[in-house]
C-alpha cells in the first residue's frame, strides 16, 4: 500500500476538504501502523491500540496546524500535556496508561518507514515520560477544559456520561443547579450591602473605644 506521509502538509486543516482528508490520512496510516512489525509488538501487550497514535496527527493538523512529518517535540509536548488533558475524556483513569508506549511504538514505525528527521528527538522526549504520570497528567482537573470538567462532574455524580439518557438527566440536573445558584447570587447583594453597613458600623464603634481606652492609660501615667 502506497502511502503518502507528507500528504496533510498543504492542506488546510480547517476546511471541509481538510477534515475529510484527515480522517483518510488517519485511518490510512493507523492501519499501517497496526500492520507494522512495531505495531505488531505493541498489540502484544495492548490489543486495542491505535486510539492515541490517531488522536496525535488529529489534534496536531485540527488544533495547532502541524503535520506528523513537520511535528517537533514542542508540538508533541503540547498535544501531550496541554491538549489530550483538557480535551480527552476517559471513562476510568487508567485508559491512559497506555497512551506513552503507543506513541513511542507509533514513532518508532514513523522513523523506521519514513526517515522523519525529527523522530529521535521526539522519542527521546517520550521514552522520558513514564506512563504512570502521564496517567496522573491527563487525569488532574486542573488541566481540563469545560466540556471535560462537565463529563468529569457527570462521572463523579455516578452518572454513565457516555450513555446518552444518563448524560441528559445530569444535564437536566446540572442546569437547574446552576439557575438555583444564579437566583441565589441575584437576591444576595442586598443583604451584602446591609452587612457591609453593619461591619463598618462595628468597627468603627471598636477604633472609638481603642482610641478612648488609649487616652484614659496616657491620663493614668
Amino acid at each position: 500500500m502506497t502511502f503518502d506521509i507528507h500528504g496533510l502538509d498543504k492542506i488546510d486543516g480547517y476546511s471541509e476538504e481538510g477534515e475529510e482528508a484527515l480522517y483518510e490520512y488517519q485511518d490510512a496510516l493507523i492501519e499501517l501502523f497496526h500492520e507494522s512489525p512495531e505495531g505488531a509488538k505493541h498489540r502484544k501487550t495492548y490489543p486495542q491500540m491505535g486510539f492515541w497514535a490517531q488522536q496525535l496527527i488529529y489534534y496536531g493538523h485540527g488544533y495547532i496546524g502541524v503535520t506528523i512529518p513537520q511535528m517537533s517535540v514542542a508540538n508533541v509536548e503540547e498535544i501531550l500535556l496541554e491538549l489530550f488533558p483538557r480535551k480527552i475524556s476517559l471513562s476510568s483513569p487508567d485508559e491512559a496508561l497506555d497512551t506513552i508506549p503507543e506513541l513511542i511504538a507509533f514513532w518508532e514505525y514513523l522513523k523506521r518507514e519514513y526517515k522523519l528527521r525529527k523522530a529521535n528527538a521526539i522519542l527521546g522526549y517520550l521514552k522520558g515520560i513514564r506512563p504512570e504520570k502521564f496517567v496522573n497528567i491527563i487525569n488532574d482537573p486542573s488541566r481540563f477544559g469545560m466540556a471535560k470538567s462537565f463529563f468529569s462532574a457527570g462521572q463523579s455524580a455516578g452518572f454513565d456520561m457516555t450513555n446518552e439518557e444518563e448524560m441528559k438527566t445530569f444535564t437536566n440536573l446540572y442546569n437547574a443547579s446552576l439557575l438555583e445558584k444564579t437566583q441565589r447570587m441575584l437576591e444576595e447583594p442586598s443583604k451584602s450591602s446591609n452587612q457591609v453597613k453593619i461591619d463598618r458600623a462595628k468597627e468603627k464603634r471598636k477604633r472609638k473605644a481603642s482610641k478612648a481606652a488609649r487616652k484614659r492609660n496616657r491620663r493614668k501615667k
